[in-house]
């Protein structure tokens, strides 16, 4: 058996019930492997939802908790290459119980600290454990829910060996994939729902226990439930032999997401933290490349960037996450406009599982009836664009909060139609052997630069003109303007008569003017934007429709075509250019690329030779 059939074998002394006890109904067992998702996918070293209380409690800008919830997502992508090796040990109940313990720690530390640094650190372990835990549930989910073994189905070897068997795996990966994105999304929502409500109702610091006890229940379940279950193998699969690439990959992405965070509060390149941030990041990119370019065994394997639909996916995936920062404008117009809480927006954030519910039917119909993927982004580009639009024209000084419901749902339809077919696209006819690595690249583009670039641009820009729009409408409010004058007078004589100085009186009529002409600038400057952001989703539309979509040529996969395409070189070309070739792509045909450069490559001995080598490695 290879290495990998070893790892997928599960061993005949486990329980039919896997990876529960034969007394646990599989309708509970499925229940209980829901109700882990939760934690896995709530906890966090800082929750957006409480930022402003927590901002307020411990002193800090809302630039650190940004950053340390791109951190998280960090240490997320940095576990990416060692999911095959992870998911294949089958050894649930030892994976949760270290994984929950570890995150309960972690948990109980961010909420007692305040070291920024102490929960930067924790939250990037605390991605990498949520990924590990993340990865691990799921296939289990899918073996014991549906009774498929899904590490089979990116098992190197394991690959279709014709077009047909590409082509329905790529379909059935376009209505599998969107299914597990909705299911994600869906506890997603539901948590981050259940953290507002606790930091609304509660102190900031009650979201982290909350989260504590939900992953001591994880644990109950978990040493109840579950079965011990030794290695497959002799030895664990995994090793620290490689702690110094995902140290290297932290490094580099965590300076990358300071600059773009901090960029703007720093004055950019004014700077010296931001420039020294910038240096580290190069150097531990090129340090980075290095290492993997070099390495027997690579963390991160660079042929991946050479798939021509592995840079589609990316080049998508930063306009998605782009257009996708929109979304901010939502949430200004209805703190500034509507003066809303943090509640009232999370259960506006509620809408959103409409959104994603529809763009799931959607995907579902669409593709039985075999739509072509550019079609899906063109409407996923324009449906972001709407809600763009609708966002134009419904900004103003009364707003309703009960309107706000529909770009928001607008939008999330138009995510989750790229979302989850960005990624489809991608990995088509992808060699498992690639597959970790795209995984890695997918959840660094997608969560961590597409995002940091996106929401650098949106606030830097709406800054800008915010300021624009503030200076040129303060040349209005002046004492020529009666309306104006009258509510200056009437704000001054209010504060005299609280018993404020003439001084005072005057410093807060001014205040209380500028708070209008500063609501009065931020509308026009989201309405601005939202005019920007419809141009930009209908040009990225307009070339889902012209770019070409290619799909990767698979007629080299098989012995037959490796035979047909040397014997075409070998009757059209010369018998040098062969091995040029194969030293190229075969590292392992080094040492035959000598021995056969002194051979007379006219002979059919030495030809079948050559090919029964290059098939064999």
């Amino acid at each position: 058996m290879t290495q990998a059939e070893i790892y997928t074998a599960v061993p005949e002394h486990l329980p039919k019930n896997f990876p529960f006890y034969n007394w646990v109904p599989k309708p509970l067992g499925i229940a209980f492997l829901v109700i882990l998702f939760i934690p896995i996918m709530t906890v966090s070293g800082a929750y957006t939802v409480n930022s402003s209380e927590m901002v307020g409690g411990l002193g800090i800008q809302s630039e650190h908790i940004a950053f340390i919830s791109f951190v998280t997502s960090i240490g997320m992508a940095a576990f990416s290459p060692f999911f095959y090796a992870l998911v294949s040990v089958r050894r649930q109940k030892m994976m949760s119980l270290v994984g929950f313990s570890i995150l309960a720690v972690q948990s109980y530390i961010c909420a007692n600290t305040d070291s920024l640094f102490i929960l930067a650190l924790n939250s990037l372990v605390m991605g990498f454990v949520r990924q590990t835990l993340l990865m691990c549930n799921l296939f289990t989910l899918i073996k014991y829910g549906f009774g498929i073994e899904a590490t089979r189905n990116v098992t190197p070897g394991n690959e279709p060996m014709d077009e047909k068997g590409w082509d329905a795996l790529d379909t059935e990966k376009k209505a599998s994939q969107p299914i597990i994105y909705f299911f994600f999304m869906l506890l997603g929502q539901i948590g981050t729902w259940i953290t507002a409500w606790f930091a609304y109702n509660y102190h900031w610091q009650m979201v982290y226990y909350a989260m504590l006890g939900s992953i001591l229940v994880a644990l109950l379940i978990t040493l109840v439930c579950m079965p011990y279950n030794p290695y497959p193998t002799k030895h664990s699969p995994l090793s620290f032999s490689k702690f110094g690439n995902v140290v290297v990959f932290c490094l580099m992405c965590c300076s990358f997401v300071y600059v773009t965070v901090y960029g703007k509060v720093y004055d950019w390149y004014d700077s010296p933290n931001i420039r020294w941030a910038t240096v580290i990041c190069v150097v531990s990119s090129l340090l980075f490349f290095y290492l993997e370019k070099t390495r027997r065994s690579p963390y991160f394997m660079l042929k991946a960037f050479k798939s021509r639909s592995i840079q589609g996916g990316i080049l998508l995936f930063i306009g998605l996450m782009i257009c996708n920062s929109s979304s901010m404008l939502v949430n200004i117009f209805v703190g500034v406009g509507m003066k809303t809480d943090q509640m009232q927006v999370a259960v506006l954030g509620n809408w959103v599982l409409l959104g994603y519910f529809i763009g799931l039917v959607t995907i579902l119909i669409l593709n039985s009836k075999g739509v072509h993927f550019k079609w899906f982004f063109a409407l996923g580009f324009l449906l972001i664009g709407a809600a763009s639009l609708f966002m134009y024209f419904e900004v103003q000084t009364d707003g309703m909060l009960e309107r706000m419901k529909w770009p928001v749902v607008i939008r999330a339809t138009g995510m989750m139609l790229l979302y989850s077919l960005i990624a489809v696209y991608a990995n088509q006819r992808m060699p498992y052997k690639l597959l970790s690595t795209w995984v890695c690249i997918m959840l660094t583009v997608r969560m961590v630069i597409a995002p940091g670039i996106g929401s650098a641009l949106y606030q830097v820009v709406f800054q800008h003109r915010q300021q624009y729009y503030i200076t040129r409408y303060a040349h209005d409010y002046d004492r020529t303007n009666t309306e104006t004058a009258m509510t200056y007078d009437m704000t001054a004589r209010g504060m005299q008569y609280q018993g404020k100085s003439e001084t005072e009186a005057q410093n807060m009529a001014a205040m209380s003017t500028k708070g209008k002409v500063q609501i009065q600038a931020t509308l026009s400057a989201i309405k601005e934007m939202s005019g920007w952001t419809i141009y930009a989703c209908i040009i990225l539309a307009g070339l889902m429709l012209v770019v070409p979509w290619p799909k990767r040529d698979i007629s080299k996969d098989t012995k037959e075509g490796f035979v047909n395409y040397y014997f075409l070189i070998i009757n059209w070309a010369a018998p040098l250019q062969i091995y040029k070739e194969a030293k190229v792509k075969t590292k392992e045909l080094r040492g035959i690329y000598i021995y056969f450069n002194s051979l007379d490559l006219t002979q059919p001995l030495i030809i079948l030779t050559f090919l029964q080598i290059t098939i064999k490695n």
